[in-house]
């Protein structure tokens, strides 16, 4: 009799002192989980289309000139040039990978080697352009504005990397625009719209909270260092082409100051895919990048549906 009372108490116990650890968990997840909430709110506030990101553990603002001009360039916020800068700032990724790839595409099409051979180089020049580029970040390994600062503005587009030093969409830009001025020197109606394209796009970085000046002004130089290097080594590398597609052609068959249309087109299509099909869904999106966040490292590949 006494050993079946000590039995069922025993089982009373264990039942109870479960209930009681699983009652307390989930009580504790659920309060931490509303807290979280609640601290993310209050940290992201919304306005003219952007969001208001107020960090408040972060450290005052250094007394510096790059960070004031941060700070002119980020609050100076208007729908306009939200709108504006949403599209030039989106189509960086789909104008460099359009433009060196169309180009190619005609002119082995039509025989028009000189655009063909544009579109060569502008593609070396790209890929050298990031390896600097990603280099120089992983050495550096400066915070973004938006993780370092208070009160910060962004449009709420994932980055592709966690470090802001140099800022990887000037340099893309530049690099391409300085490929097209040493291609069509004589045409600025070819070059002079990619030009002004990458410094609305680089403008737009601190204005979205991304990069300090300074990373502009570091990243315009690497791009068109990138391809000014490359366009020194145009001869030796129509040779090696000419050697892998068996083929013997000269630098020769450009449509001149046309070449225009091949940039022209590319942001024209890239804004109506960005306004029609994924601009309401900012985050649906591929990110390709060494980094995605502070704690991987290695070749990150992001699809968000």
């Amino acid at each position: 009799m006494d050993l079946k009372f000590l039995k069922a108490n025993t089982l009373a116990l264990l039942l109870l002192t479960c209930t009681c650890i699983y009652s307390q968990d989930t009580i504790n997840f659920r309060a931490f989980d509303s807290l979280k909430t609640s601290g993310e709110d209050r940290n992201r506030i919304r306005k003219n289309n952007n969001i208001l990101l107020l960090n408040e553990n972060c450290a005052p603002d250094p007394d510096n000139f790059d960070t004031r001009l941060f700070r002119k360039i980020n609050n100076s916020q208007t729908p306009f040039k939200t709108k504006l800068l949403n599209v030039t700032d989106r189509s960086m990724m789909p104008v460099s990978v359009l433009v060196p790839t169309s180009m190619f595409a005609y002119g082995r099409l039509r025989r028009k080697t000189y655009e063909e051979n544009t579109g060569y180089l502008m593609s070396v020049s790209a890929f050298t352009n990031l390896a600097v580029t990603f280099g120089i970040k992983s050495v550096v390994k400066r915070e973004r504005p938006i993780n370092k600062l208070q009160n910060v503005y962004m449009n709420g587009t994932p980055a592709l990397d966690v470090y802001s030093f140099p800022s990887g969409h000037t340099s893309s830009g530049f690099a391409m625009a300085t490929m097209f001025a040493l291609r069509y020197p004589e045409y600025p109606l070819v070059y002079a719209p990619v030009f002004a394209w990458s410094l609305i796009v680089a403008y737009g970085r601190p204005y979205f909270g991304m990069h300090y000046p300074s990373d502009l002004l570091v990243g315009a130089l690497v791009g068109s260092g990138s391809s000014i290097a490359i366009f020194s080594l145009r001869k030796e590398l129509f040779r090696f082409k000419n050697r892998i597609l068996s083929e013997d052609r000269e630098d020769t068959g450009s449509i001149n100051a046309g070449a225009a249309t091949f940039f022209v087109g590319s942001f024209i299509a890239s804004a109506l895919v960005d306004s029609f099909i994924t601009g309401a869904r900012v985050k649906n999106r591929m990110f390709i990048s060494p980094w995605m966040d502070g704690k991987r490292g290695g070749l990150n590949v992001k699809w968000k549906l």
